[in-house]
């Protein structure tokens, strides 16, 4: 297929929604293109555009013949599955609000998120979500049903309250059958300015606060994250991070749906690094842990090595460094590094990159917190265009990111295209956008505090530096005043 297919800037209107665009790409792509993958014992099993829609309006129609409603709140707790996401597809498109929460959430998170968002529908994976759910049933009086996937261990589960999603999937298609335009007709009702997700940030100090986030949000985010970097309708992504995270949303949701990539999910969180190197995905997100680890794995490797072999990645890395560092600092790379790289390149960084499944990649995102030097040199070295990103979840995903051939290890790069970021004379980093989120839910104090004549306070401090870049430090209430 050819890269003619890349991205184009869509006008966001004030009606656009994410149910809306899914749709036009579905009808756009059907069955002539991948819409995801999934790795199932071991066999990458293709669905297509077609598969996906078909799959999302069952969903969503049974979730309808439930009695979910406009505005209800959709809980969900599981793997990064194709199911998961067609949950979250067809929640929104019945005009409902998703609510992802972490697996490894503790029990009384749980159950105050299901409690306070007002959670009318659950959708956990298996057995493990089931139980985790059941032990605080009685706590979350407002859920009325929850739906599970996985089979797996529930054939002695007999409370009312749970049903499988095949049987959900079921009523679905009788619906369906008795009115078969409902579904796009749920679709066409919603607005860009609909809650689409209710977002909980951490709550680490204090109570989880429930971040609201529209279809408007999210698709100003993608569209400014596109407008630096472009993405192809042939790229893959990889989705391995939690639905709950905003950066997985980001990609999987926000630019996923506007670009057209493939996803693909991997068999168990556990076999993510392998399955990324089958894949070989254009563009990675990934916090700074994951690329540590790539360089862990490197450097036991090359203690393992022969001598030769040592000597070899010694001089070839060299050679990438040494290019890399006249890149950073934009000076022009004469004729002879460059052929000495592009050797280097065949002989060691090639097959290097191919060992860590970045041997397609195009963009690499990290973010999160910071990442060291040596970790961002070592990977520009092997030819991988590695960025740093900022943002939070009020913003939808990110703000700020560095740009190809202007990486600054001890910034975060510039804002994004319709982002503007200021610096208070407090040294408070604030950000003012179309992606900017509505408030708090139910929480009208830390709405104030978090927004105030339109910017978004991220109670994080830094500066812009004379290149424009943003540099962070830390949180504001860490930061310590000297008084000389």
């Amino acid at each position: 297929m050819s890269r003619a297919v890349s991205w184009k800037e869509m006008e966001i209107t004030a009606d656009l929604t994410i149910p809306k665009l899914f749709v036009q790409s579905a009808k756009k792509y059907w069955d002539k293109k991948v819409a995801m993958r999934e790795k199932e014992f071991g066999i990458w099993n293709p669905i297509t555009w077609k598969e996906y829609y078909e799959n999302v309006k069952r969903i969503a129609l049974g979730m309808v013949s439930l009695g979910l409603k406009r505005e209800d709140k959709v809980a969900m707790i599981g793997d990064n599955r194709p199911e998961a996401l067609w949950a979250e597809m067809a929640a929104m498109c019945v005009g409902g609000v998703g609510v992802w929460l972490f697996q490894d959430s503790l029990i009384d998170e749980v159950q105050y998120i299901i409690d306070h968002s007002d959670t009318k529908l659950i959708v956990g994976e298996g057995q493990q979500e089931v139980d985790k759910f059941l032990n605080i049933k009685e706590k979350c009086p407002k859920v009325n049903r929850m739906i599970w996937d996985d089979p797996k261990g529930m054939r002695a589960y007999k409370d009312p309250i749970l049903i499988g999603l095949k049987e959900v999937m079921r009523l679905g298609e009788e619906l369906d059958k008795k009115e078969p335009d409902l579904f796009e007709d749920l679709v066409m009702k919603g607005s860009g300015g609909d809650v689409c997700l209710l977002f909980y940030t951490s709550g680490t100090t204090s109570l989880p606060k429930g971040a609201l986030l529209t279809h408007h949000n999210m698709l100003t985010m993608g569209r400014g994250l596109m407008g630096v970097d472009t993405y192809f309708e042939t790229d893959d992504f990889v989705s391995y991070l939690p639905f709950a995270w905003i950066g997985e949303q980001m990609m999987s949701i926000s630019c996923g749906i506007q670009a057209g990539f493939t996803l693909n999910f991997p068999e168990e969180p556990e076999t993510a690094q392998e399955n990324i190197r089958e894949i070989g995905p254009h563009v990675m997100f990934a916090p700074p842990r994951v690329y540590e680890q790539m360089v862990r794995n490197v450097q036991v490797k090359y203690l393992d090595a022969t001598w030769l072999k040592r000597r070899i990645y010694e001089w070839a890395m060299e050679i990438g460094y040494h290019k890399a560092e006249l890149k950073f600092s934009k000076k022009p790379v004469p004729w002879y590094w460059k052929a000495l790289d592009a050797l280097a390149y065949t002989a060691v960084h090639k097959k290097l990159k191919d060992h860590l499944g970045l041997s397609r990649i195009r963009y690499t995102y990290t973010g999160g917190a910071a990442m060291g030097p040596d970790h961002f040199r070592f990977f520009h070295a092997i030819g991988v265009n590695l960025k740093q990103i900022y943002g939070q979840t009020e913003i939808a995903g990110i703000s700020v990111l560095h740009r190809d051939g202007d990486i600054k290890f001890d910034t975060v790069g510039l804002p994004i295209p319709g982002t503007e970021v200021k610096i208070t004379p407090e040294g408070e980093i604030i950000s003012k956008s179309s992606s900017v989120f509505l408030g708090y839910y139910k929480m009208p104090e830390e709405t104030v505090k978090a927004l105030r004549d339109g910017w978004l306070h991220s109670g994080d401090t830094g500066f812009i530096d004379g290149d424009g870049h943003l540099v962070v430090f830390d949180r504001t209430k860490d930061v310590m005043t000297l008084k000389d």
